[in-house]
């Protein structure tokens, strides 16, 4: 019987201080890939020369294009990969030995599964250890594995790339990622593949670790844009339904990025970062408006945002707001 074949696929932004131990941690793996799709996406720090350097035991093609972001990178390299399966790997993260083959085996054993992933670990940007198990933390209300459209629609889904294995049929099939995005590129293609029938295994070992650091793209200016198309999206996918009492919209989708906008503010406030907080309120501000909250809580938001709107003020007397429960 032939082994399950996977195609590990990582994409490359000026990642070459983290390159030779992402590879390691594929080369160390139990259950060996069919091959290894690097995609430079327009380094200026030598990458280029490194992946053309270094080797593998087993096939290692290099791909190239301007800087397009990880979504349209990912999807060169599936377009051209010969492997069952599709097993992303960020430049900057890690997998422990056997991710693949705990992953794989899941969807060897199910053909009515999609995609399987599993919990991860943080490590900061020297790869120390910061976080076990770290998905259980984020959001305790989220579900793993995926179950009900309800529920993932109303908050970030948690499921990252390199800690996923995805069937490659399934991702030809719903499109790939959407090259618009970078960010929340994750949480729209495994939505859509729900959507379309697969089902989802979910690993609570960790198998992945996940780096965080600065330079990630959860802290870029393209993850602003892409939650925002993101966000209309779902908007548009999912409208407000009177008729069958499915306020989407309403319940789900604007408070999720309602949060969003507070929570960033508040993040942005610490740190004095005033021009951002300001980008931060406009985001709560639209979203609020969305929810149609009754008129007690529309006064209550008409209050906060008026102070929010001043955030070196607001800076001195959030200390004091945040024990007023009106202002929770």
């Amino acid at each position: 019987m032939s082994r399950p074949s996977a195609s590990v696929i990582t994409p490359v932004y000026n990642g070459a201080a983290y390159l030779e131990a992402c590879l390691d941690s594929v080369l160390r793996q139990t259950l060996a890939p069919a091959e290894i799709i690097f995609v430079d996406d327009g380094s200026t720090d030598g990458t280029v020369a490194l992946l053309d350097a270094v080797g593998t035991p087993f096939p290692k093609h290099v791909l190239r294009q301007e800087n397009r972001g990880q979504s349209a990178a990912r999807n060169l390299a599936a377009s051209v990969a010969r492997g069952t399966y599709l097993a992303f790997l960020d430049h900057d993260d890690l997998w422990y030995p056997r991710h693949l083959e705990r992953l794989v085996a899941l969807l060897e054993a199910d053909p009515a599964l999609g995609w399987a992933y599993s919990d991860i670990d943080e490590m900061d940007h020297d790869a120390r250890l910061v976080h076990i198990n770290l998905l259980r933390t984020l959001n305790p209300s989220v579900q793993h594995p995926k179950v009900s459209i309800y529920n993932m629609l109303s908050a970030d889904m948690f499921i990252f790339p390199s800690a996923a294995v995805v069937r490659r049929d399934a991702f030809l099939a719903v499109g790939g990622f959407d090259e618009r995005l970078s960010g929340y590129e994750d949480d729209d293609l495994f939505l859509r593949l729900f959507r379309a029938g697969w089902q989802n295994a979910f690993v609570e070992e960790s198998l992945t670790r996940y780096r965080r650091h600065l330079a990630s793209s959860a802290f870029s200016e393209r993850m602003w844009q892409s939650r925002e198309i993101y966000a209309q999206k779902l908007m548009e996918a999912f409208p407000d339904d009177p008729d069958f009492v499915r306020f989407f919209v309403r319940d789900l989708i604007a408070p999720r990025f309602f949060r969003c906008g507070v929570d960033e503010y508040l993040r942005h406030l610490a740190r004095g970062r005033w021009d951002l907080c300001m980008k931060a309120l406009d985001v709560a501000r639209r979203y609020s408006a969305r929810c149609r909250p009754p008129a007690v809580r529309r006064l209550r938001n008409f209050i906060a945002f008026r102070l929010m709107a001043y955030p070196r003020a607001f800076a001195r007397i959030y200390p004091l707001l945040r024990r007023d429960p009106r202002f929770q």
